[in-house]
């Protein structure tokens, strides 16, 4: 399963990313995510909900626009 591996490197950076930016809290990822990538977004949404407890992004929304290609790019996040 792929997606925890990915997943790990983008919970990692968001989490970088808040407190580079002295963020309390993410409350919403937007990720683009192509559908040859062959990542389950079930698993994905479960991965980020479960890896995110405890942290700044505990809680946040994760949006997912679908695209043709093979990517999964984070395209923003919100934080407070």
């Amino acid at each position: 399963m792929h997606e925890m591996h990915i997943l790990g490197d983008l919970v990692s950076d968001l989490k970088r990313l808040a407190a580079e930016n002295r963020a309390e809290r993410v409350t919403k990822v937007s990720l683009a995510m192509g559908e040859f990538t062959e990542i389950n977004e079930e698993i994905l949404r479960h991965y980020f909900k479960e890896h995110g407890k405890g942290t700044v992004l505990e809680n946040a929304e994760l949006c997912i626009e679908k695209s043709p290609t093979r990517e999964l790019r984070l395209l923003s996040f919100d934080c407070e």
